[in-house]
């Protein structure tokens, strides 16, 4: 209980309450102000009149009307001198003021409690920063826990204090798995890294964006960007270490491929074959590839910087208009135009162009895309000049051509065919090969078959045929066929040329009978020579004779051998002079060689001589006259075995060349024969045989090319000859 002091104490009172830094106030037993500092005006925003019109209730905060109430009356009682509690009052402005209320009761002597001496100190700023603390230590506490990044704190001997959930997501440790320990995500080989960057962090050093690795609990590698920094005491004492990464590894694997597509490109566009450009928006050249600086001229350096030089004055107009539009979003792929070199030569180009985007998909610029395609626009035309040749060609050729597709159906008939066979060309034009009607039916089997050939792209050349015309007549014609190719070198087609040689056929038999007539003309005066001498020999034995000689035995051997003499040289002459009718079909060479060497075996056998033979698998048929062929194969073994008349082997063998042709070699170990005597072979009665004609190598060389094949000898005296025959194979 306070007491009322004396007149030098109310002084000092007074002054200490008007001039007190903290708000006092005298309040009546019921409350009212009965007095009020400066301090406390200002604290509540009224005037000191204002003030001293209001109760305490009136100015404090609704919920906290009811804190102290409890101990009024132990203050009445005298059990309580002094009371302290801290409350809130409402400013004049509406606004709450958090206070410390300490509350003192004034007695009189004899007369009880008097008043209440009441000071109030301002607690809200400190009130509202403890708050404000404590609501942001929980939004830390809150972002540490939510955070998607990892973080952790350790101390200051590196032992972890705590790590977020993010941490046991990333790294696979719990909280309890390593607090109190060293952090177990350091590998063992960045440990002593990590250990100087740890010391640098403690000297207040931050280290932001470190990219580093980092060990998950499996053993598995991370890339990670951390960062760094003091954990301080409030006294700004560095304590220990805190630390926040990201898992990185996707970011960094996308970066490689990045990297990885980047250095792609760029040598895609520095080993382009085609030049490659990059201009901004302001038509500026940005970049240009090795190929450009090769097709245009222009070196980079000359370039960059610039507008396009390669464009002639003529295209400016058009090329801004183009350039617009593919600002404007669109691309241009195969354009056609034309360019120029640095030294004026104009070039035909393809090209593309396209929009050059940033990363966020705004149109920057244009990347362009050329290739030089003069030779290939030089090529076309050349093909367009070929093609309007072929089609004069066909049409023009006095020759009938007809022209099929792959399914052997007529696409294109010329003016010829017509002319020559009388079918209109619009009949025939669409119709399969075998409905045409211009091929006879006893020679149909054999066109089909050249067509068949044809159609599975082979050629055939020169064959002589009969077609018939409209008219019924027949002609004789040469049949010339081949595939026709594309320009990938596939078979798309193929065509037919006949040539009437009705004509020439007439002519060629005239031709023929004049050249026997010639021939033997030429035989005659060997004939004669021949001849002679035999019928000398007969005719002085038959004088001998009539004479009387006796001995007329011996005469009668000679006059024998002499007659047969006579009957080889008149034989072979009617092989050469004699028409055969011949008969072409197709034979197998094997099975003809075979019953050659059957017929002549005894003969060889007398002979000591050995038949050889070495077949070789492949084509083995022609088309011939059997006994033609039989007789050639007859001349050459029987000369073969004739010139070995110690015996020996004769090598038989069957062949074909690149060309598909047959090769047929005969090769015998006899006496040989010179080249002044090789260069004479084929000439009537001209022979190395005691008792031969020499008409026998010039029958079968006849024979051979009338077959379209050829005879060739080779020889060395006193080793062999080998006499090789070529003839067309028929590999249908």
């Amino acid at each position: 209980m306070t007491n009322i002091p004396d007149a030098s104490q109310l002084e000092l009172f007074s002054e200490t309450f008007k001039h007190a830094p903290i708000g006092m106030a005298i309040v009546s037993l019921e409350g009212r102000l009965l007095q009020v500092n400066a301090s406390l005006c200002h604290l509540l925003g009224y005037t000191e009149d204002e003030l001293l019109r209001v109760k305490f209730q009136d100015i404090t905060y609704p919920d906290d009307l009811d804190k102290g109430f409890d101990v009024f009356n132990q203050f009445l009682e005298g059990n309580l001198k002094t009371y302290q509690i801290e409350k809130r009052y409402i400013h004049k402005d509406g606004f709450s003021i958090y206070v410390s209320v300490t509350v003192s009761i004034i007695r009189t002597e004899g007369k009880g409690p008097e008043f209440f001496i009441v000071q109030i100190k301002d607690l809200t700023e400190s009130m509202l920063a403890e708050q404000d603390l404590k609501a942001k230590t929980e939004q830390l506490q809150s972002f540490i826990e939510h955070n998607a990044d990892a973080m952790w704190i350790i101390d200051s001997e590196d032992r972890v204090i705590e790590v977020n959930p993010a941490f046991e997501t990333l790294f696979g440790w719990s909280s309890k798995d390593v607090q109190g320990k060293k952090l177990p995500i350091i590998p063992l080989s960045l440990k002593d890294a990590m250990d100087t960057i740890h010391k640098q962090i403690k000297t207040g050093e931050t280290v932001v964006g470190l990219e580093t690795t980092r060990q998950h609990k499996d053993g598995s590698m991370l890339d990670v960007e951390a960062t760094l920094s003091p954990l301080r005491a409030r006294a700004g004492r560095i304590i220990g270490i805190t630390g926040v990464c990201r898992d990185v590894t996707a970011r960094k694997r996308a970066e490689q491929e990045l990297q990885a597509k980047t250095e792609q490109l760029q040598s895609f566009i520095e080993n382009s074959a085609d030049a490659i450009w990059l201009i901004d928006a302001a038509d500026t050249i940005l970049e240009v590839n090795p190929a450009f600086e090769t097709l245009f001229g222009w070196s980079s350096e000359e370039v960059e910087g610039k507008k396009l030089p390669m464009i002639p004055p003529s295209l400016i107009d058009s090329m801004h208009e183009i350039h617009l539009r593919i600002k404007k979003g669109e691309t241009i792929v195969g354009f056609e135009t034309v360019r120029q070199r640095k030294d004026g030569q104009l070039l035909n180009v393809e090209a593309t162009l396209s929009p050059l985007r940033d990363r966020k998909g705004r149109i920057i610029g244009i990347t362009g895309i050329c290739r030089d395609v003069t030779a290939r626009k030089r090529a076309e035309q050349d093909l367009k000049t070929k093609t309007t040749q072929l089609e004069s060609f066909i049409d023009n050729n006095v020759d009938p051509i007809l022209i099929f597709d792959n399914h052997s159906i007529v696409h294109r008939v010329n003016e010829a065919c017509e002319g020559v066979l009388g079918w209109s060309k619009g009949g025939m034009i669409g119709m399969e090969f075998q409905q045409l009607p211009f091929i006879p039916a006893e020679f149909a089997e054999e066109i089909y078959q050249l067509g068949y050939q044809v159609a599975n792209g082979q050629s055939v050349a020169g064959v002589e045929t009969m077609l018939q015309r409209k008219d019924g007549g027949l002609i004789n014609v040469v049949l010339t066929a081949s595939p026709i190719l594309d320009g990938n070198e596939k078979q798309s087609g193929w065509s037919v040329t006949l040539r009437d040689i009705t004509e020439w056929k007439i002519a060629q038999e005239h031709l023929q009978n004049t050249g026997k007539l010639s021939i033997a003309g030429q035989l005659a005066a060997g004939i004669a020579h021949e001849i002679r001498n035999p019928i000398t020999s007969i005719k002085g034995f038959v004088q001998l004779m009539r004479s009387g000689v006796r001995e007329k035995q011996q005469y009668f051997e000679i006059m024998s051998s002499e007659i047969d003499r006579i009957e080889l040289i008149l034989s072979e002459l009617l092989i050469l002079a004699k028409p055969q009718s011949v008969k072409y079909e197709k034979r197998d060479v094997q099975v003809l060689l075979g019953q050659v060497m059957a017929l002549l075996e005894s003969q060889a056998t007398l002979n000591d001589v050995l038949f050889e033979t070495e077949f070789k698998p492949g084509v083995t048929h022609l088309y011939c006259d059997e006994n033609q062929i039989k007789q050639v194969f007859i001349n050459f073994i029987k000369n073969s075995i004739e010139a070995m008349p110690n015996g020996g082997k004769i090598r038989i063998e069957i062949d074909t060349n690149p060309n598909q042709e047959l090769l047929i070699r005969f090769t015998d170990q006899g006496c040989g024969i010179s080249n002044e005597v090789l260069s004479k072979l084929g000439q009537p009665f001209y022979t190395t045989k005691e008792k031969g004609t020499g008409l026998g190598f010039m029958v079968s060389k006849r024979i051979i090319e009338s077959h379209s094949g050829q005879i060739h000898v080779e020889s060395e005296v006193n080793v062999g000859t080998r006499i090789q025959i070529t003839l067309p194979a028929s590999n249908e």
